[in-house]
């Protein structure tokens, strides 16, 4: 009897047509053969698989018309069909070695997506018709270790999604049972997951997602090209611990994520500023994705996989205001935002999914100004990744890493904590903002440049 599969949800109705990519980096294992690693995370893949019938499968679109999105669905993947999705490469004579891979501290320069990841990132979105596996990896062996990526389709995953398929991936390769509760919340109807408003329920603000339909876009005029590039900068367990103090002399506590990401905005602002590319009468938006599990009432499960990542908005009247207000007040405003995203606002924003046809004209960052905005993303909760092992002759993972794949100006990731305590931050900018950046002094003082 063929399993019913898990359905991307309303959430998972938006345009995104790309997929969430992780690296996680490996050092050889003494004694440890690479067809024995191979076979661990072909163990895990299967085992994984068997648990989650959706992973197995594909995410389809039907039904598009000039008026009408489509509907996004998985169904099955006969490559992925009781076979292991993990590819194989031998990366040897075209990557560099691990050991020099770790003493960069794993740049962007050395993990060109290109080789290193069997899909594509956000920044570039797949066509009708392209086949489009919900999970994929890669094991890219270089000299001295392994450049293992992750990739799940995001419509049928978002990151926190991922984050629990690769600590049930660990587990297999481990050896261990499945924990029943995560299993459980996989076989939720995702339709009915979060609850509609009802009737009489006013809706909140969303028009920071709207933007016109992309459905029947003609192409777009082309300007001259302007250089992005992505950089990976280092925030040390030190450094992290007194920008989070200084962050919370304000009214209220903020997390470390609230204090780095006030930290960007205020000096990359202060930058525009002073170098004469942005007003300073000009406002300034910070958009945050936000897990929406916890906020919703009751809370979704964390085993469920499907996209349920919503926007927490943060808005400065000026720029002005924005590069002379405290670094406290900044990092306060920065944190009262995500109080936004509560469980009225999740379900007014699934609410409003489920009614427009057209979901071409529903996205995040819809109304974001390149070179002026902030669209931030963190994984800072797989901190767990740089102790967990992923089974005999794998171990656990050096780092954790997005590969350099298309640049999409004014994004950034804020990626988890390794052994250390030292944060990362991947940012893609364009490049008179990223050597701005790099020569402020404020921000010279706390942030590395890793590359």
């Amino acid at each position: 009897m063929e399993q019913k599969l898990r359905q991307p949800g309303v959430f998972g109705q938006l345009c995104w047509d790309t997929y969430t990519v992780v690296i996680l980096g490996f050092a050889d294992q003494p004694g440890t053969t690479r067809d024995e690693v191979l076979a661990t995370l072909d163990t895990s893949a299967l085992k994984l698989l068997e648990a989650y019938p959706s992973l197995a499968g594909q995410v389809i679109k039907t039904g598009q018309t000039a008026t009408n999105s489509g509907r996004y669905e998985i169904v099955p993947y006969p490559p992925h069909q009781g076979k292991s999705p993990v590819l194989r490469k031998d990366c040897t004579e075209i990557c560099p070695s691990y050991e020099n891979i770790v003493k960069a501290d794993a740049p962007f320069a050395m993990l060109d997506g290109d080789v290193v990841c069997p899909v594509k990132g956000l920044g570039y979105q797949y066509q009708a018709g392209e086949e489009m596996p919900v999970f994929i990896a890669q094991a890219n062996f270089v000299e001295g270790g392994m450049l293992l990526c992750f990739g799940s389709m995001h419509n049928a995953l978002d990151m926190n999604g991922q984050g629990t398929v690769l600590k049930m991936f660990a587990a297999a390769g481990r050896g261990e049972a499945y924990d029943p509760k995560l299993l459980l919340a996989e076989k939720q109807d995702t339709d009915t997951l979060v609850p509609f408003l009802k009737p009489g329920e006013s809706p909140a603000n969303h028009d920071g997602m709207r933007r016109p339909s992309t459905l029947n876009a003609g192409p777009q005029p082309k300007s001259p090209p302007r250089p992005v590039e992505w950089h990976y900068w280092r925030f040390s367990a030190k450094v992290l611990e007194d920008l989070k103090k200084e962050a919370s002399s304000g009214r209220t506590w903020v997390s470390t994520n609230d204090a780095i990401t006030a930290f960007l905005v205020q000096r990359l602002s202060t930058v525009r500023v002073r170098e004469g590319r942005l007003p300073k009468d000009e406002m300034v938006q910070l958009q945050r994705a936000v897990d929406s599990r916890s906020v919703l009432s009751p809370p979704v499960a964390e085993g469920y996989l499907g996209h349920l990542v919503s926007i927490a908005e943060t808005t400065w009247t000026t720029a002005g205001e924005l590069s002379e207000a405290s670094f406290a007040d900044v990092a306060v405003q920065t944190r009262e935002s995500l109080k936004k995203v509560d469980d009225h606002f999740v379900r007014s924003l699934v609410t409003l999914i489920n009614n427009t046809k057209d979901k071409t004209t529903i996205f995040y960052g819809a109304r974001v100004k390149s070179g002026r905005d902030f669209l931030v993303s963190s994984w800072a909760q797989l901190h767990w990744l740089n102790q967990c092992d992923f089974g005999p002759g794998v171990g656990a993972p050096d780092f954790v890493r997005r590969a350099r794949m298309s640049p999409v100006p004014d994004v950034t990731y804020i990626m988890p904590k390794n052994a250390k305590g030292d944060m990362f931050l991947a940012t893609s900018l364009y490049h008179e903002d990223y050597v701005g950046l790099a020569n402020d002094e404020s921000w010279k003082k706390r942030a590395d440049l890793t590359g």
